[in-house]
């Protein structure tokens, strides 16, 4: 198995299953793009398992969710857009210096 993310997989199984299977709000791949054009990019977290976080919140009506580890926030945004208006979402980093808040703003 391979420990290569799926957004960044050359395998044409993998890109089959991302173009067919992701739903990526506009928002989302801008912040994905950023990111990955960074000296630090391949922190991005997993497209395919962001959006599975965001069925899993769903699933469980949450209304708090915690990340650790945030890098520019794609993952801890990806969430926040699974919870509903008056829920909690706690993201914890040793640095804020990469947060894309601009996009995280336009996201809503």
């Amino acid at each position: 198995m391979s420990s290569m993310k799926s957004h960044s997989s050359n395998d044409p199984i993998q890109q089959y299953i991302n173009s067919h299977s992701l739903r990526l709000s506009p928002q989302q791949e801008k912040l994905i793009e950023r990111t990955k054009a960074m000296t630090l990019g391949m922190m991005l977290g997993s497209t395919d398992e962001a959006q599975f976080f965001q069925l899993l919140l769903k699933s469980m009506n949450a209304k708090k969710c915690i990340e650790v580890g945030a890098f520019t926030g794609y993952t801890t945004m990806t969430m926040a857009m699974a919870l509903p208006n008056d829920a909690q979402i706690i993201c914890m980093d040793i640095s804020d210096e990469y947060l894309a808040r601009d996009i995280w703003q336009e996201a809503g």
